[in-house]
């Protein structure tokens, strides 16, 4: 082991020496009591309010279960956004739509045709 830890989202100021680093101990992972009169419940707004009368209740309310996610059909998108962060599902029985030639064949072929040949290809006039 490296002797580090890391905290927080990422990044070099949230790597410190695991020793100067707080342990954790099984009462720090209990989830705590709400004690207060009102309670919210969701993200916020008055009608996500409710009176705090029964403990297990309202520890009810605050938990959240996890969503079951459909299967994808079309384009999926991760990340933070780029068109590097889209996937495209692929079945084995799909074929490929990228064409055969070789880039440097389409690059010939592209430096060959004049602007006006592309333009009439782009309308679809030839």
């Amino acid at each position: 082991m490296s002797g580090k830890t890391s905290t927080g989202r990422g990044g070099a100021g949230n790597i410190a020496e695991a020793t100067k680093s707080p342990r954790l101990e099984p009462s720090d992972l209990e989830t705590p009591t709400l004690k207060t009169s009102v309670v919210t419940t969701g993200r916020g707004g008055s009608g996500n309010m409710a009176p705090n009368l029964d403990p297990v209740e309202t520890r009810a309310r605050q938990d959240v279960g996890p969503i079951a996610r459909r299967p994808s059909t079309g384009a999926t998108h991760v990340g933070r956004g780029g068109a590097a962060n889209v996937s495209k599902p692929t079945s084995p029985d799909a074929k490929s739509e990228v064409p055969a030639e070789t880039t440097a064949d389409a690059n010939e072929k592209r430096a060959s045709v004049g602007l006006a040949a592309k333009a009439k290809d782009f309308f679809k006039l030839t």
